[in-house]
């Protein structure tokens, strides 16, 4: 993995880890509105962005996935994206269209984020293994002979 791609799957990383801490705060605090114990309210945004985070990986596996697997990632993806985005939204009280705007923008900064680190991990590793095969591809070793 070259220096570049490091850098940026850590600042990916960073961003992804600063929405989704603004967006936790969030979706706790709604959960704690609607009559949930402070001890039971962290786990919600765990579950909803979780689902996210889980789909996005199940997604881009390269074994072990079938067309069940696919379809119940998509659509975990998508209930992930929805459940987020209105938890967030909700947290704004809809007092005015600025207070929605801000308080939508980290859910919609994670699920970009989430994805691009999926998609920047898996393409790294996929990066690597075509690196590889060309080195090794027959055709360089008939050559080099």
């Amino acid at each position: 993995m070259t220096t570049s791609q490091k850098m940026r799957i850590a600042l990916i990383t960073m961003v992804c880890a600063g929405v989704f801490y603004i967006s936790f705060s969030h979706i706790t605090s709604i959960a704690q509105q609607y009559g949930n114990a402070a001890h039971v309210a962290w786990v919600y945004p765990l579950c909803i962005d979780g689902v996210i985070l889980i789909s996005a990986l199940s997604l881009t596996a390269r074994v072990g996935i079938n067309k069940a697997t696919k379809f119940y990632a998509k659509l975990g993806r998508w209930f992930g994206f929805a459940a987020t985005i209105y938890a967030n939204v909700l947290h704004s009280g809809y007092s005015s269209t600025d207070a929605i705007v801000v308080n939508v923008l980290p859910a919609i900064a994670l699920i970009i984020t989430v994805e691009l680190l999926i998609h920047a991990s898996a393409g790294t590793s996929a990066y690597r293994r075509r690196s590889n095969q060309k080195a090794t591809s027959p055709a360089k070793l008939r050559s080099v002979a």
